[in-house]
């Protein structure tokens, strides 16, 4: 098996290989080292290693295209949304934010950023668009507390003529009235301003 070759003077090449036990020791080795790593990107098996590297290139481009495209428009990353975050109830941090994502895909990718920078706090995102959509995510803690995002999605959606629901964690809903999204989260920080019945 050669495993080198190289130059070592003028039309002279020299190559290096391994014969016998050796040899077969380097080939488990090599093919340890493809299975791990068709593991780690997710190919299903090691003749699908270039097609899977291909999708994450790909992926991986569009994800940039993305994000420029993001800050020619003007649209926040998570991370600033995240620190405008404001303290709506003692102990409650809250990100409410109107944005005209490109879809609710952007929009739930953005609030998964927001919860990574936001480990504790209410995530309130509207979709602006002609059919506004809301999506509220509520952290483990203050569910706890008795603060449920299927709640706070009933209290934006009157607003924007809105219907939906979920789990105390996350929920969503679509509305008609694009011209409500101010009041909607309006209602939000109300709603969050108001003792739970975990408080008393």
């Amino acid at each position: 098996m050669i495993t080198g070759e190289r130059s070592i003077g003028s039309g002279m090449r020299r190559i290096e290989a391994l014969t016998g036990v050796a040899a077969d020791r380097l080939a488990r080795d090599r093919m340890t080292t493809l299975e791990r790593v068709a593991d780690a990107i997710g190919a299903q098996s090691i003749e699908a290693i270039d097609d899977r590297i291909a999708a994450l290139q790909e992926e991986l481009r569009e994800a940039k295209r993305r994000l420029k495209a993001s800050a020619a428009t003007g649209v926040p990353q998570p991370t600033e949304l995240a620190a405008r975050a404001e303290e709506v109830a003692p102990g409650v941090r809250l990100v409410a934010a109107a944005i005209p994502y490109d879809s609710m895909d952007a929009l739930k990718a953005a609030a998964k950023g927001i919860r990574q920078a936001l480990p504790s706090g209410v995530i309130a995102l509207f979709l602006d668009a002609e059919a506004p959509q809301v999506f509220v995510t509520v952290s483990d803690d203050l569910v706890e507390r008795g603060i449920g995002a299927g709640d706070l999605v009933k209290a934006a959606a009157a607003p924007l003529g809105a219907k939906g629901g979920g789990r105390p964690q996350m929920a969503q809903g679509t509305g008609t009235r694009r011209e409500g999204l101010a009041e909607a989260q309006a209602a939000i920080r109300e709603s969050l301003a108001q003792p739970t019945d975990a408080e008393g």
